[in-house]
């Protein structure tokens, strides 16, 4: 018997670099079986992925998104404001695919069999002023490197792309001066070159975070980099794949557990939120716990 009644398939042709209509052939042979009324939307232009998935029909109970972290975030802001919040499903088409990756789903295999399964989990969403992010959103070196990442470089090396364009950014660093709020008044202020607000445990495909993160812990982990150089790229590159404390003796980082905070900066700041800029400082913070439900793998259900 099917698993669902009604679903909308909705891809980016220009995701990532493979072939989208091989992927979707692959895609459609495997859930067909899964689905009486499969509905197959390819987005045209920057935004419409959020339109659509705003104006889903309430019969909708499965949303499959082909695309990478851009569609994705798209779909995200889409669906927190929209009246239907259906099961999502990502079947990764990206450079970079984070989110995927702390959904345990790094590969189109693994997604097609996570869906088929039908293992799901709630996981919170980050909202930034007005609109929302599911796994980081980030001042300072992460933009920097976001703003040098041009499509020859991401079309030539792909995932690696991200990581040239993080060590040209971090040759200079620049610093600003940062205030944060908390919900009950309190602040904290300093210099930093890199401030990271972490929902997920990935960043251009490097599992940074493995151990201290959880999509559905209710918190957003806030990390606060002091200063910069190849010696913290190395530490941050290398210690977490040895090294599952890693964070606890990184030198020049600060870590804070926060649900809801402000982030005041002396200078106006581009904020990065999913590889995407597209808000500037100040910013308000906020979690919503488990607001968005997601496919995921049997392990990650466990977790």
């Amino acid at each position: 018997m099917p698993r669902y009644e009604k679903a909308i398939l909705l891809y980016n042709r220009n995701a990532g670099q493979g072939d989208v209509n091989e992927l979707l052939q692959q895609t459609l042979a495997t859930l067909a079986p899964e689905v009486i009324e499969l509905t197959l939307i390819q987005t045209q232009a920057p935004g419409e992925a959020k339109q659509r998935c705003k104006q889903l029909p309430e019969d909708i109970e499965l949303l499959i998104i082909v695309g990478g972290d851009g569609t994705v975030h798209e779909c995200v802001n889409g669906l927190m404001a929209g009246n239907n919040q259906p099961t999502v499903a990502i079947v990764p088409a990206g450079t970079c695919n984070d989110l995927a990756r702390s959904l345990q789903i790094p590969t189109v295999d693994d997604a097609l069999t996570a869906i088929v399964n039908g293992t799901t989990v709630a996981i919170d969403i980050g909202q930034q002023n007005d609109s929302y992010f599911a796994n980081f959103s980030g001042v300072g070196m992460i933009v920097e490197a976001s703003k040098e990442i041009e499509a020859e470089t991401k079309a030539r090396f792909g995932k690696l792309g991200y990581i040239i364009s993080a060590i040209r950014s971090i040759k200079e660093p620049k610093p600003f001066s940062y205030t944060i709020t908390t919900a009950k008044g309190e602040t904290s202020s300093g210099d930093a070159v890199m401030i990271l607000a972490m929902n997920g445990q990935y960043i251009g495909t490097i599992g940074l975070f493995l151990k201290d993160i959880s999509l559905s812990d209710g918190k957003l982990h806030l990390f606060i980099v002091k200063e910069a150089g190849f010696t913290l790229l190395k530490n941050m590159y290398s210690h977490a794949f040895t090294d599952e404390n890693w964070l606890n003796d990184a030198e020049g980082i600060e870590a804070l557990e926060l649900d809801q905070f402000t982030l005041t900066c002396r200078q106006t700041l581009d904020v990065d939120s999913d590889g995407e800029i597209n808000e500037q400082t100040p910013v308000s913070y906020t979690l919503h716990q488990q607001a968005l439900t997601f496919i995921t793998t049997e392990q990650q259900e466990k977790d």
